[in-house]
């Protein structure tokens, strides 16, 4: 059974694409070998703000009810993989999830604490209650046997496996020997994947997705940059620096968060991706091509709608609660900007400049002077049918002529 585990192993770590389909492979190899497995789960920690955990569940698809309410109130979000005989649920579990007290009713938290395997024989165990809730959960699914097993780097416990089995004899000694080599050699490879997965995914998170995605395929050279044609979006809250001085820095952190937490999804959904939280501003672009030029301007005023109904949503929240509402602005521009890694040889930024970057800045900073919520460029504006009021020429600092900007129509009313 060795050797056929190491053939498996040594062709599947050529082969294998993903995790989801690697795990799935290992059981389906276990279940070729007569292990009957009928539930089995790896879990492993993340380095992400809200995700604490992930965890792949395998069931054979005539028993899919076992992915019932295994995480309930404590799921960030789900998905299910389909293969030939089983299917796997990846489940990404909320940050706080390893403190709650149905983690710590589990045979996993006791794993991980000890850092030692863990087996149970239903076949041999006669007491009531069993020892873990799920136990006997597993017990109405006619399980014979369960065996967790923690996996240990560097003497700490970061990733768990376990496996429940219906056959008649349950896990032999022999079985789980073999259970607790096999899958710890199999991890390392998971381990891979998912540490990939996690890298990128971090990525994403601090730099965006389109240029998470850039830097983590390789991108990474100092002036590795390109030209690119997008919307410009700043946006900024007014009266910050007031506000600064009137709110304690707990007040203002929790401010910028709400901010940021009204505006970015909107954003995102419509297309938008943001490089930079400057202070109390958001740098964000829309990118386009001469086919789609109209249609993404009129997703970034899609964004610019949706944002104020967020925070006019917000500020009725804050205000009841006796807090300072936002109120803030928008400069939008259309034009061509510089898009890549600046910097030094040891500290590379991925960002975008170029005067029309600097115009978009410049115009989001009049909206408090003429109080408009909205501004834009001439060449934002151009051949759209929207409405605009066209608020004439004006002197832009750092701006050698004069630019024309427009507000948009007072249905957008400043916050």
């Amino acid at each position: 059974m060795y050797n056929r585990f190491l053939d498996w192993f040594m062709e599947e770590s050529r082969n294998a694409k993903s995790a989801s389909s690697y795990f799935n492979s290992f059981i389906e190899f276990l279940i070729r070998e007569d292990f009957r497995i009928i539930r089995s789960s790896m879990g492993t920690r993340t380095v992400h703000p809200q995700v604490e955990t992930v965890s792949y569940l395998w069931a054979p698809n005539d028993r899919l009810s076992i992915f019932d309410n295994i995480a309930g109130d404590l799921e960030v979000s789900s998905r299910v993989f389909t293969f030939g005989i089983g299917s796997l649920k990846e489940i990404r579990f909320k940050q706080g999830t390893s403190r709650t007290e149905p983690f710590k009713l589990s045979p996993i938290y006791r794993i991980l604490q000890s850092k030692k395997t863990y087996v149970f024989s239903f076949l041999d165990y006669q007491e009531e209650p069993l020892p873990f809730p799920i136990l006997e959960d597993l017990k109405e699914h006619k399980a014979t046997g369960y065996i967790a097993i923690p996996a240990i780097e560097a003497g700490n416990p970061v990733a768990f496996k376990s496996f429940v089995t219906d056959h008649p004899e349950g896990f032999t000694p022999e079985k789980v020997a073999f259970l607790e080599k096999a899958s710890n050699v199999m991890y390392v490879k998971w381990s891979n994947f998912m540490r990939a997965e996690f890298t990128e995914t971090l990525l994403s998170v601090y730099l965006g997705k389109r240029t998470g995605s850039l830097v983590y395929s390789g991108k990474v050279h100092l002036g590795d940059v390109e030209n690119m044609n997008s919307v410009i979006w700043f946006s900024d809250i007014r009266n910050y620096s007031g506000l600064s001085e009137d709110l304690s820095p707990s007040d203002i952190i929790h401010m910028l968060n709400d901010y940021f937490g009204a505006i970015i999804p909107s954003i995102e959904k419509n297309g938008g991706e943001v490089l930079k939280m400057l202070g109390d501003g958001i740098l964000a672009v829309f990118p386009f091509d001469e086919k789609n030029k109209k249609r993404v301007r009129m997703k970034a005023l899609l964004s610019v709608r949706q944002v104020f109904d967020e925070l006019r949503k917000l500020n009725r929240i804050r205000i009841k609660d006796s807090k300072t509402p936002i109120r803030h602005g928008v400069g939008l521009h259309k034009g061509q900007i510089l898009y890549g890694n600046i910097g030094s040889r040891d500290r590379l930024d991925f960002t975008v400049i170029g005067e029309a970057v600097n115009l978009a800045s410049r115009i989001a900073g009049m909206c408090g002077e003429l109080k408009k919520a909205v501004l834009a460029s001439e060449e934002f504006v151009s051949d759209m049918n929207i409405r605009w009021e066209d608020i004439g020429e004006h002197k832009l600092k750092g701006i050698a002529v004069p630019k024309r900007i427009f507000a948009i129509s007072e249905e957008v009313k400043r916050m």
